[in-house]
């Protein structure tokens, strides 16, 4: 009942009433919060002040906060079982697809974290399978970015395979061109400019600018590579799942 009346709140009161209800439900509401047009199915809401969420988004996840002059636009798909943390001006523009598969498939939490003024701009993908964090004042900027943290190692022969899950990191002043593509457990440092259409599958150390390199052939061996990974146990997935730690 708590969702469903905080639901209705969202799509049919002027904000002033918005705010009253939610903080009746429990939930934290700070002063000139503006929530629009839009489906949020939280457990926990905490909207300080001056945040806005915008029209025609689907928000469910576990927890929602929003910190002090941060918001989300419009038509943003964000969903699964994760917490979503947007530190002080932190910004998602429009369009972007941010989700979690259910427990079963995914396990344990994992967290989607934007830190101060940083910005996601428009029509990306971040999967969260595990967390992604990003630092402050960092930018994913253009289009058709993805970032990826699970994925999958299949046997020379045969239908056996396993998953590999690594959280993705991004320190603070980061700047991502259009439609890169990060693999799962990688990070990237402070300082770090990335150019537009570059596949990222591995640390990124030094500051400086990196632009997508040639594909070159590496050696997999199904066996060796579970060596190197540390196997998920005692989670009651659905599949093999092994975790790429991050350096």
């Amino acid at each position: 009942m708590k969702k469903i009346v905080a639901i209705l709140s969202v799509f049919f009161l002027p904000n002033f009433l918005k705010r009253i209800i939610l903080r009746l439900l429990g939930h934290e509401i700070g002063r000139n919060v503006k929530i629009g047009f839009s489906l949020i199915h939280v457990d926990k809401l905490k909207l300080s002040e001056g945040s806005w969420i915008g029209h025609f988004n689907v928000l469910k996840n576990e927890l929602l906060v929003l910190k002090k002059n941060s918001h989300i636009k419009h038509f943003n798909m964000i969903k699964g079982p994760f917490d979503l943390i947007l530190e002080s001006r932190a910004r998602i523009a429009n369009q972007n697809y941010i989700t979690r598969a259910v427990h079963g498939v995914t396990y344990g939490e994992s967290v989607f974290k934007l830190g101060e003024n940083s910005n996601i701009t428009s029509k990306h993908f971040i999967d969260l399978t595990k967390s992604v964090i990003m630092g402050s004042n960092t930018v994913l900027g253009g289009r058709d970015t993805q970032i990826w943290t699970h994925g999958y190692v299949h046997k020379e022969t045969g239908d056996d395979r396993f998953r590999v899950d690594g959280e993705v990191k991004f320190g603070d002043n980061v700047y991502i061109g259009s439609r890169c593509l990060f693999n799962p457990g990688v990070t990237i440092s402070n300082a770090i400019s990335i150019g537009g259409g570059s596949v990222v599958s591995k640390d990124l150390i030094n500051k400086g600018m990196y632009v997508n390199q040639s594909l070159r052939f590496l050696e997999q061996d199904f066996e060796m590579v579970k060596k190197r990974l540390v196997k998920v146990e005692g989670k009651s997935l659905i599949e093999e799942v092994y975790l790429k730690k991050n350096r």
